[in-house]
């Protein structure tokens, strides 16, 4: 389905319930062959798929071995962190997790967040400079997402590069062209980011690849104990801490001041409400409009890519925010490194998605759905229209078993091709007593007028029970008890029906079977069948009386007994 990326599945232990293929916005994700995979090429690297797949099948790219082997290598290595390692460490103190890098390897430890902060003075340079709408480059997913499915946007993206590669450029600057970088975030599109940008960033870990790694190395912070000499470098940030939350950056108080009368800030996490949103943006006059979108829900505080949290996402934003509100500067007269302001725009990478409308109208034929009305759009196989999802079956990405419809279309006809080849009379009622479905061998054992009403109604659908079957009230009671299985003898005229009431769904659903007695095979059956469980009933009543009087007799020994001893002490 295209080449490897950072996410893959494990295709031969996946579960095949295909609900990474629904929650993916973008379709990236198909069914093929009976394989489930990722298509890197559509893939923007939100990582919806990895939070939603309980069961683990989606996985992340492990680079641990790589980062190990480049800290090996180098002289100098830096480890960028994102200023979220305080919700994935609730607790832990600054210079503990500074000296449990170091003992890894790396020389230098710096927060991502000063390459926020010089984002943002650049992205407020631009809104002043730049009218009409203006979105932020800040989420490599959202970046990602608007080169391949949104290109008519794509001018307007900001021209500026992302907090991480910001940042990379600047512990060039502080440390030299031989320093390497190794950024450490939750985000999953940093791997991707981190592989299109070789000459400044090695790679990207997530935090729950750092974790590992430092459990493999023995590395315990209940043995560190850090010190002030266990700083981030050169200094610490304040202001771009709060970058990884929606809207934290540039924010509305900002956009109040006078110089920037009449910008509006809009802002969207999670892929899903920044897909609906855009989606009706061509359609818009945005004026100065500055759109701030990050594909994880909540931000980067809620990332796709983080370790499962025992804390909640309040907590973990109120986590950063104190931080960001502990922190002061050492020296107030600093000044970010400059960073490249003539980024190069982001230029579109359509995904081609043509599909020849005699393909499509093949596939919706092969659905069963053959006219317009009955493309419901129903968005139960996560494509938001039939049309789309016949698309993406012509191109082979998806099963026809996505389709709820379908399945149970299939579903019906074969029980139904099983139903019509049974002597027995077979019907399927509802919660009202309704039927569902029935066969013809049901209806004629009901009498002629039913079966040249069922000639009319195929499958007597929706009529009402009470109205043609003798034994209605045998239902209501299962239906209102739940009863398991309720068998009952029903003579209609001068047939004898042995009718077996079985609960499906309780209160919600019967299965009726109906057999007449009058066959010699059919009462064969019967005969064995209650024979042996009069046979079973009275071997069960006969055990609880040998059970019984055993009882009884050693309870009489034992009266008997202590009579007689109390007549032997009499007479002594």
């Amino acid at each position: 389905m295209g080449e490897l990326g950072s996410l893959y599945i494990e295709g031969a232990d996946c579960g095949d319930c295909s609900r990474c293929v629904r929650e993916c916005v973008v379709k990236a994700i198909g069914v093929a062959g009976g394989t489930t995979a990722i298509d890197a090429g559509r893939c923007v690297g939100c990582g919806s798929c990895l939070a939603r797949c309980k069961a683990g099948y989606v996985q992340i790219r492990d680079d641990v071995y790589l980062a190990r082997q480049y800290v090996r290598d180098f002289s100098i290595k830096v480890a960028s962190v994102s200023p979220l390692w305080v919700t994935e460490f609730p607790g832990l103190d600054m210079s503990r997790l500074v000296e449990a890098l170091k003992l890894l390897g790396f020389t230098h430890v710096s927060e991502s967040a000063l390459g926020a902060e010089k984002v943002l003075e650049c992205e407020l340079e631009m809104i002043r400079t730049r009218r009409g709408l203006n979105i932020s480059s800040r989420c490599p997913a959202v970046v990602s997402y608007l080169r391949k499915y949104r290109p008519q946007l794509c001018e307007r993206v900001m021209p500026l590069e992302s907090p991480m590669i910001a940042h990379a450029r600047m512990i060039r600057s502080w440390w030299g062209a031989e320093a390497r970088t190794i950024h450490i975030s939750p985000c999953v599109a940093a791997k991707d980011e981190a592989a299109a940008h070789p000459d400044l960033v090695e790679l990207a870990l997530t935090f729950t690849e750092l974790k590992r790694w430092l459990q493999n190395e023995g590395i315990d912070f209940d043995h560190i104990q850090g010190s002030d000499s266990y700083q981030f470098e050169p200094f610490t940030a304040r202001g771009g801490l709060l970058y990884p939350l929606e809207g934290g950056m540039v924010t509305d108080r900002l956009l109040s001041s006078d110089e920037f009368r009449g910008v509006q800030g809009l802002y969207r996490s999670s892929l899903d409400r920044i897909d609906e949103l855009l989606s009706v943006m061509p359609d818009l006059d945005t004026g100065d409009l500055f759109l701030d979108l990050m594909a994880c829900p909540g931000g980067c505080v809620g990332s796709n890519g983080a370790t499962q949290h025992k804390i909640s996402y309040i907590d973990r934003r109120n986590l950063l925010m104190r931080e960001a509100a502990s922190r002061t500067r050492i020296d107030q007269s600093y000044r970010l490194p400059y960073i490249h302001t003539d980024t190069p725009p982001v230029v579109p990478d359509a995904v081609a998605d043509f599909v020849p409308e005699t393909d499509t109208l093949r596939a919706l034929d092969s659905l069963g759905i053959r006219t317009e009305a009955e493309q419901i759009d129903c968005n139960g196989c996560g494509y938001v229209t039939c049309r789309r999802f016949a698309k993406a079956l012509a191109r082979g990405v998806v099963d026809r078993r996505m389709c709820t419809r379908f399945v149970h279309r299939e579903m019906q006809s074969k029980f139904m091709t099983l139903i019509t080849k049974l002597s027995s009379g077979v019907m399927v009622v509802d919660e009202r007593l309704r039927i569902v479905e029935s066969n013809r061998t049901f209806a004629a054992m009901m009498g002629p007028d039913i079966e040249l009403l069922y000639d009319a109604t195929p499958g007597l659908a929706g009529v009402d029970t009470a109205d043609i079957v003798p034994f209605y009230h045998l239902l209501v009671s299962v239906l209102e008890s739940a009863e398991e299985t309720a068998v009952r003898d029903v003579q209609i005229k001068e047939r004898i029906l042995t009718v077996s009431v079985h609960t499906v769904q309780p209160h919600k659903m019967l299965l009726v079977i109906c057999r007449n007695m009058l066959f010699s095979q059919v009462r064969n059956e019967e005969i064995i069948s209650r024979t042996q469980r009069v046979i079973r009933e009275n071997l069960e009543t006969v055990q609880k009386i040998a059970y019984l009087l055993g009882e009884n007799a050693s309870r009489t020994e034992a009266i008997l007994n202590s009579i007689l001893d109390s007549q032997s002490v009499d007479n002594e």
